[in-house]
């Protein structure tokens, strides 16, 4: 079983994302959406991470790459 602490979110501008964070151990990606919702998504390469924080339309990206693609779970 894995075991996270709470992990620390960057506030990114974005239309539809309020705030990412990534455990580079475990390889969890943390979403809070700016209607509230905080999901973590799990197995995700630091690559992926890297390319949202890079991302363009970072709303885009998530939804193109990451939501449906990864085991998640809501948190919070």
């Amino acid at each position: 079983m894995l075991f996270l602490c709470a992990m620390t979110r960057k506030i990114i501008l974005s239309s539809g994302l309020k705030s990412v964070g990534y455990d580079t151990i475990a390889h969890v990606l943390e979403v809070e959406l700016q209607s509230g919702p905080v999901s973590r998504y799990f197995d995700v390469p630091l690559s992926v991470y890297e390319a949202l924080i890079s991302a363009p339309s970072k709303t885009q990206y998530f939804n193109d790459n990451v939501a449906g693609k990864y085991e998640s779970r809501p948190i919070g």
